[in-house]
Formats: structure tokens, sequence, C-alpha cells
């Protein structure tokens, strides 16, 4: 039986730079029955600029991630924010998103639109 080492990190909001916007975005899932994903968005002082959640339905935790980052960027295009510093939780899904690589996946279509 293998053992997985475990860490602590200490997790703390950052201000976005300049004149930036950030956009804070998390999503979960339920056995692949029920799906959601949420955000918000905050100025460089922290104040609270607007927030979201959708239930996206039946998909996967990966999916539902990008979900939340395609919902929050649009509701922010929507404010007029252009500059805007994106956070998530996923390193799959950011490295997706910076590539544009996602193979053999009808997602695809999300990931271009994101």
């Amino acid at each position: 039986m293998k053992y997985r080492e475990s860490m602590v990190i200490h997790v703390r909001w950052l201000p976005p730079s300049g004149n930036f916007v950030k956009l804070n975005t998390d999503g979960a899932h339920k056995d692949r029955v029920s799906a959601r994903c949420g955000g918000v968005i905050r100025d460089s002082q922290g104040e609270w600029l607007g927030g979201f959640a959708k239930g996206v339905g039946s998909c996967s935790a990966f999916v539902v991630e990008l979900w939340g980052v395609f919902e929050r960027l649009k509701y922010a295009k929507s404010l007029g924010f252009m500059a805007i510093e994106l956070n998530i939780d996923s390193s799959v899904v950011v490295q997706v998103i910076k590539t544009d690589r996602l193979k053999g996946s009808v997602d695809m279509t999300l990931v271009r639109n994101i």
C-alpha cells in the first residue's frame, strides 16, 4: 500500500495589480449527478463587484471547473470589465486554458470559448 505525503499550503487572497479586477471561480460535483460552479469579482481594494452560482447538471469535476471559468468571464465582460486576473484551484484547467490543448474531448468548444 502506498502512502501519500501531505503538506499544508497557506492560501490568502491577494489583490489584483493596477486597474485589473480579480475573478475567483470554483466548481464542485457529486457523483457526476449534480455539478455547480460559482465565483466572485473583486477590485484591488477587495470590494465585492459581483458574484454568481450556477447549476450545470451532470458532469465531471474538470468540466464544472471549466464552466465556472466560462460563466464568470462572461459575467465580468457583461459588467464591462476587460482587465481580469483569473484565479482557479485546478492546475489541470489552467494548463488546458493556457495551451488550448485538450485531447479527444467534446469539451474543447468550451475551452475555445474561454
